[in-house]
């Protein structure tokens, strides 16, 4: 990982991640945007990548409850 440590909000998406997608996304599969912001290419347990989360975003809106569940954050954000 470069950049920063993630912030606590983001390792929280970080580990509802983990526990959907699989161990092999991890912190040092960050990369930080110009703005700063955290981004992961989400893959499965096999490799393939099936999408990016701005958990920088995610975490925010998880704060601010503009995502008032994990639940939601799962079914709207973080599933394929």
């Amino acid at each position: 990982m470069a950049g920063r440590d993630l912030t606590r909000g983001e390792n929280e998406i970080l580990v509802v991640i983990q526990r959907i997608y699989g161990p092999q996304n991890t912190a040092d599969e960050v990369f930080f945007t110009s703005g700063n912001e955290a981004v992961l290419f989400i893959r499965t347990h096999d490799g393939t990548s099936v999408m990016a989360a701005n958990i920088t975003n995610l975490a925010a809106w998880r704060g601010d409850g503009t995502i008032p569940t994990e639940e939601e954050l799962e079914r709207k954000w973080l599933r394929i």
